[in-house]
């Protein structure tokens, strides 16, 4: 990888996000075949009633809203967030997402580079 990499939302294609409901979608923005160092990059798109069901990995995630309302539940604790909130999820708690709002909800989410 160069000093920097560009993209554009808009130019990456949306895949289907398995384990939800309701047309979740994912753009990797920056991920490891562009030979990001340590971290990936991901816009999540949930349409109005989307949710993903509840899971959980060895990873952390750093998110944060765009667009939108949604609920992040993490482990029994369900947070309302909107534009301008970021949350930190640790590694291997269980998490859930649903959108809560009447329009679609944006998210970027962070998690370290995959192997």
């Amino acid at each position: 990888m160069s000093t920097h990499y560009k993209v554009n939302y808009r130019d990456v294609e949306p895949e289907e996000v398995a384990g939800t409901e309701g047309g979740v979608t994912i753009r990797w923005l920056l991920h490891k075949d562009i030979g990001v160092p340590h971290f990936e990059m991901r816009l999540f798109e949930f349409p109005v009633g989307a949710k993903m069901y509840p899971h959980r990995h060895s990873w952390e995630h750093e998110i944060y809203t765009l667009e939108g309302q949604g609920r992040i539940t993490v482990g029994e604790e369900p947070i309302d967030v909107q534009p301008g909130d970021a949350l930190y999820v640790a590694p291997d708690i269980i998490h859930g997402y649903e959108n809560t709002g009447n329009s679609v909800w944006k998210f970027i989410c962070v998690i370290p580079k995959r192997d």
